[in-house]
């Protein structure tokens, strides 16, 4: 006779092929760009990263260190979420009977952020995993207490806010939902501890004039647009699945919450909810900024099932047609057997791109996320550099440009790119525009340095001068006429944060060198442009060619008459 299998086999067999499934997934889905961003994080360890903390450059560089290609960049991340969905278990009060082991697996393989998250390489995977983890950590606290989970919950916070910065929501709304943990001395020494441990991220972020807090807190705020809004009530419905997404509206509707746990996860569904739904109203928010509610969503409808076993047969019901609709799209995102255009499935430019740099660098205009896919798929130097008109990245930290210094190197452009002698060039499913440089002047970390009285009312028309210096950090003179396009200082009008025109300064009084190492001093001479008026935040920044410039200078504020 065939042996059956115990209950207490259900729950560990799902583990093991959700992990089977999502290696197969990992070793043959071809890298989102996001994912190489943080590839590129993994060959340069740190602190900190402009974006995210460290902890996604870390498990990449652990997996890379083991296993080649795709598979390597994940693997970590892969083995991450069957240790989450053990961690819920636990929760869930270790289910083994049948029903109420599909039940939960059901949950958890039907959430389709938590299926997207089982496989790539995100900061949400690390986040998902110390979430699981805090819950029961904090559970155990509330229950046991003792040195040993406070020493945990702790070392599991700090872990948190190493994944995302979206850990410090969950700290936040679970201590909301329990205010006696502020009676609690063992609390504060958990806390303590994992501020401790923090330290080293709040350094590094000081050391680099906290780049990443002023661009999340300052740096996303937009004109508000009503899409914003509903686009991310819509997006909670279909990341948490439009079948199960209303079940839970009707338990968080019907039931109250019965112990400290239950008060937790709708402290916390609630926090997240209106905490994001705020800042709907600053920008577009992202799908998964919400992703740490996909537990507590999962062990709150698992609660109701065991309770209403009618309620508990729809769920595994809708469950079971989530996954499956679900399967398709996965087993695509591998093979791309439909030719779907996505960004798992657009390598084939960098090879084509490749041929065209002939071994020499590649140097992309405002495109962290294609010069990531380009580094990863072709092994070439490659190297990205943003102006005013596109987002701050790392590789505004970073100090990769100086090895390109006066080197022969591919510019690739995108296509508003206004050139005389530049090639449009139409690669698979990617189009720039392309232009050797020779020389090329490495100018990235340059400083310009403005009059302190400089500001107030300017006229239109007639030309303004001033003095103003530029402070050159590296270990080589700039020319500033040296290659096929010369590095140009432009003025930079922006208002609203929005840059509004770039007139062409002129600069004169000394050689057109920035020494290295040193300040070179210049006259600074140009037009006001007669589209202005009103008030401007000014600024002057480098660029070639008709290419935006960056912002070299702090900005003054000025009135245009």
């Amino acid at each position: 006779m065939a042996r059956q299998v115990s209950g207490k086999q259900w729950f560990p067999g799902f583990l093991l092929a959700w992990l089977l499934l999502n290696l197969f997934q990992a070793a043959f889905t071809e890298l989102d760009p996001d994912e190489a961003y943080y590839w590129l994080y993994s060959t340069d360890l740190d602190w900190g990263y402009f974006d995210h903390p460290p902890m996604v450059a870390l498990l990449i560089r652990a997996g890379t260190l083991l296993l080649p290609g795709e598979l390597g960049v994940r693997f970590f991340f892969v083995l991450l979420q069957p240790l989450s969905f053990y961690f819920i278990w636990l929760l869930a009060g270790k289910p083994s009977g049948k029903p109420d082991v599909f039940t939960l697996a059901g949950l958890l393989a039907a959430v389709p952020i938590l299926g997207a998250y089982g496989f790539i390489a995100t900061p949400d995977g690390p986040l998902l995993f110390f979430t699981a983890l805090f819950l029961w950590l904090y559970r155990e606290f509330l229950e046991k207490g003792g040195w040993l989970f406070t020493l945990l919950l702790g070392i599991t916070m700090a872990a948190l806010l190493y994944s995302k910065y979206h850990g410090v929501l969950l700290i936040f709304f679970i201590l909301l939902s329990n205010l006696s943990l502020l009676r609690t001395p063992l609390f504060y020494l958990a806390s303590i501890l994992g501020f401790i441990l923090f330290l080293p991220h709040l350094y590094w972020q000081y050391e680099n004039g906290f780049p990443s807090f002023l661009y999340h807190l300052q740096g996303r705020d937009d004109l508000y647009k009503l899409k914003y809004t509903t686009t991310y009530l819509l997006n909670q419905l279909v990341i948490f699945s439009p079948f199960l997404f209303p079940m839970l509206i009707w338990v968080l509707w019907k039931r109250r919450a019965a112990g400290a746990m239950e008060r937790a996860y709708r402290f916390l569904l609630y926090g997240f909810w209106l905490f994001f739904f705020y800042t709907s109203f600053k920008g577009h928010v992202e799908p998964q900024w919400t992703v740490a509610l996909s537990f507590p969503i999962a062990l709150m409808l698992f609660g109701e099932s065991r309770r209403n076993p009618g309620f508990g047969r729809w769920v595994r019901i809708f469950s079971l047609a989530t996954f499956v609709l679900l399967l398709p799209a996965r087993l695509e995102l591998a093979f791309n057997w439909t030719g779907m255009k996505s960004d798992f499935h657009r390598r084939a430019w960098a090879y084509e791109l490749q041929e065209r740099a002939e071994g020499h660098p590649v140097l992309f205009q405002n495109s962290y996320r294609d010069v990531s896919k380009y580094s990863f798929y072709t092994g070439e130097q490659a190297y990205a550099f943003s102006d005013i008109e596109y987002r701050p990245n790392q590789f505004d930290i970073w100090d990769k440009e100086r090895a390109l210094h006066d080197k022969r190197v591919l510019l690739v452009a995108q296509n508003n790119w206004k050139c005389e002698n530049c090639e449009k060039v139409e690669l698979t499913q990617k189009s720039f525009k392309i232009q050797w440089l020779d020389s090329l002047q490495a100018a990235g970390k340059v400083q310009c340095l403005l009059p302190d009285n400089l500001g107030g009312r300017w006229s239109v028309g007639p030309q303004a001068a001033f003095p103003v210096k530029f402070y050159n950090p590296y270990p080589f003179d700039i020319g500033l006429r040296k290659g096929t396009l010369p590095l140009l200082a432009k003025g930079v009008f922006l208002r609203e944060g929005v840059a509004r025109s770039y007139p062409l300064i002129s600069l004169e009084g000394a050689p057109l060198a920035l020494p290295a190492g040193d300040t070179a001093v210049f006259e600074a001479r140009f037009s006001v442009p007669d589209s202005l008026s009103g008030p401007y935040q000014f600024g002057i920044g480098l660029s070639r060619d008709a290419l935006p410039p960056d912002v070299k200078s702090r900005l003054v504020e000025v009135v245009v008459e």
